[in-house]
């Protein structure tokens, strides 16, 4: 009794400390504003401005309450800004806040966890602090739009600990507890993939019976998942990436490797925007990353006889790292900072057990005590000066030019913000800077073009105007004509893609939209075609050949009222509908 009262007083002493910590290093978070995607998933957000709209953040894509498609499914992200929103409106240091609460939680299960697999509190203690303090973290914690992989690391954190602690047992607790936080981490983001592995690896390297019922609940929850998310989200990424060949792309897989231990081991120069780049397999980073990868792999495959949390914690890297690798290019960057928060846990596993093993031996401990002090103060200043980098959005924008000084995103981004506050010599030439990197970026032109207008200047104004409406409908007749050679080639995915890129641009086309909602009706997404169709007839109701099309969407969705509804209209319009629809519709009819 009394060993376990002085244990959980460790406990308690320890996680205050740890959210001592936590709170120090990034109190100067909390006066942050809205950067870049906050605009995208909060201040655009209409879903998550009333709880009514509770159910479609499960039934749409992250870009959805803004109007947009996106690739993307994190329903526990777009809940959390729900509530956020209930309490704080539009004021961003509420959203700061949460953000900061979450990384609490997630060092805290990285404290448990250690416990459950090794129960030492002092690597516990040292593996927690290093990661509550590590300036790799500050992108994840302190912009709001990235809280996915916060939370995602902290619910799959939560069902590893779970699953350990109820390993050799079988009751339904436990079972609730896995699935429900491992569903959790699932539905705030994809990388959660990773734990089935991670629980694999564990099996392996400890030589642990598996909890047969335990982890196929984590497997069924993933192959449900799956298969809901491929009939929700249609979305196919299109990007940079997206053209180049697997190969192509492997490369920059291990030069990410490298990048990525090196920012661990010293966290300099952290920003935003590392953008597109292939590498060969001759690029000196490649070559060490993938030496690198090696060596460590077979470290902890092969040394059955050394450190086994050692060899867990390589795997924990390489494994979290695995859905992130952006082999297959969901992102158009090649690595990102906030990739690294849940995957550098097991760096930083090491960190804290190496330390820990110093302070063993006597002569030494002093020292190593010292080290790891030094460590933390050094992250921890890192850190807070890291936070002034997502402060302001011309701070932050001018910063991720200093190291991407290609990015046209980030160089229009800058100019509205210059705009907005007056400078306008300044927003003029980064809109120049945005054009000169990003050619076919109508955005651009069309800033420019009204902030001419805005200084009087209309001549340039209409110059810059006219090169946007040639570009516009150079981009367009790209995309009609691709879309029109994958469809005759049945390549069906790709047209609709293409289409979808054209009706981006050109939002108002009819043309576009009958030819996209045909596609839509040919491949079995017919409620997409009622969605666009009935979209764009309420802003041009007469256009008998989409009645036509919605027509036949209502059919194959059995709602057989308003297919007849729309077929006479169409008819009404003078369109020839096909005898074959009519024979369709006619046992229908009153």
């Amino acid at each position: 009794m009394e060993i376990l009262k002085k244990r959980t007083k460790i406990v308690f002493l320890h996680s205050i400390l740890i959210i001592i910590l936590g709170i120090i290093v990034y109190h100067n978070a909390i006066n942050g504003e809205f950067i870049w995607d906050d605009h995208l998933h909060i201040l655009e957000n209409e879903f998550i401005k009333d709880y009514h709209n509770f159910p479609k953040l499960f039934f749409a894509n992250m870009g959805a309450g803004a109007g947009l498609e996106a690739p993307f499914y994190h329903p526990v992200q777009s809940l959390t800004y729900m509530m956020d929103y209930s309490i704080w409106q539009l004021d961003p240091k509420g959203y700061h806040l949460t953000n900061i609460l979450i990384h609490l939680l997630v060092a805290l299960a990285i404290y448990f966890l250690i416990i459950a697999i090794i129960n030492d509190h002092v690597i516990s203690l040292f593996a927690a602090l290093l990661f509550v303090v590590h300036p790799l973290n500050v992108e994840t914690v302190a912009s709001i739009s990235d809280r996915a992989d916060s939370l995602a690391a902290l619910f799959m954190l939560l069902s590893i600990i779970f699953y350990l602690k109820y390993l050799k047992q079988q009751n339904g607790k436990g079972s609730i507890l896995i699935g429900t936080s491992y569903l959790l981490a699932i539905l705030s983001k994809e990388n959660s993939l990773a734990v089935p592995a991670l629980l694999l690896a564990y099996h392996y390297i400890f030589k642990k019976k598996i909890n047969v019922k335990n982890f196929f609940i984590i497997v069924g929850i993933i192959l449900t998942y799956l298969v809901f998310r491929l009939a929700l989200i249609k979305v196919t990424p299109v990007n940079s990436l997206s053209i180049t060949l697997l190969l192509q792309r492997i490369p920059g897989f291990f030069a990410a490797i490298f990048s990525y231990l090196r920012i661990i081991l010293f966290p300099f120069n952290l920003h935003m925007e590392y953008s597109y780049k292939l590498f060969h397999f001759t690029d000196p980073r490649t070559i060490l990353g993938l030496t690198a990868a090696i060596f460590l792999l077979l470290f902890a495959i092969k040394k059955k006889n050394s450190n086994d949390f050692m060899r867990f914690s390589l795997l924990w890297f390489f494994i979290a790292l695995m859905p992130v690798a952006n082999i297959y290019p969901f992102n158009e960057s090649y690595m990102a900072e906030r990739w690294l928060y849940f995957p550098s846990i097991g760096i930083l596993f090491i960190f804290a057990e190496q330390i820990s093993l110093m302070r063993q031996i006597r002569r030494l401990r002093s020292i190593a005590t010292c080290i790891f002090i030094c460590l933390l103060m050094f992250y921890a200043i890192l850190t807070m000066k890291q936070n002034k980098y997502w402060s302001h959005p011309i701070i932050f924008f001018e910063r991720t030019l200093k190291y991407n000084p290609e990015s046209g995103k980030a160089y229009n981004e800058l100019a509205l913000e210059y705009e907005e506050v007056g400078r306008f010599k300044e927003a003029v030439s980064a809109y120049k800077n945005a054009i000169k990197y990003m050619p076919d970026a109508l955005g651009a032109y069309f800033n420019l073009a009204n902030l001419y207008r805005r200084l009087g200047k209309k001549e340039e104004s209409a110059n810059i105007y006219n090169k946007a409406i040639e570009i516009k409908k150079r981009i367009i007749q790209q995309h009609y004509e691709a879309a029109k050679q994958y469809g005759e080639k049945g390549n069906y995915r790709k047209a609709i893609a293409s289409y979808q890129e054209a009706l981006f641009v050109e939002p108002n086309s009819l043309l576009l939209s009958s030819n996209l909602s045909n596609l839509y009706i040919i491949t079995g997404h017919h409620r997409k075609a009622i969605q666009l169709l009935t979209e764009v007839l309420s802003h041009n109701p007469n256009f008998s050949l989409l009645h036509n099309n919605l027509s036949l969407a209502y059919y194959y969705t059995k709602q057989y009222e308003l297919a007849i509804k729309h077929c006479d209209r169409a008819i009404a319009l003078g369109y020839e509908v096909s005898p074959k629809l009519l024979e369709l519709l006619k046992p229908y009819r009153k």
